[in-house]
């Protein structure tokens, strides 16, 4: 069994953004980076993605889930990148 570390998770989130052409929007101040603050920044931002999927797909507009760059964003903040 392959086990991966967090620097190959880190130069994995990166290759995504390079091949797609994300950018970060510009970074938080820097308390809102810190450890319990971050996660719970990610936390209500998946909740507004999950809530604006929802409402999209309901429209009849989207699948209901939220995008790639979203998500990808989010493991930003998550990580205290953003």
């Amino acid at each position: 069994m392959e086990t991966r570390t967090r620097a190959d998770c880190d130069a994995a989130w990166r290759r995504d953004g390079e091949r797609n052409g994300w950018r970060l929007p510009p970074a938080a101040p820097w308390p809102l980076q810190l450890s319990v603050l971050r996660h719970v920044r990610a936390m209500c931002h998946e909740l507004r993605l999950q809530r604006e999927a929802r409402r999209l797909k309901e429209s009849g507009v989207g699948l209901g889930r939220p995008t790639q760059r979203d998500l990808w964003v989010l493991s930003a903040i998550a990580r205290g990148w953003y």
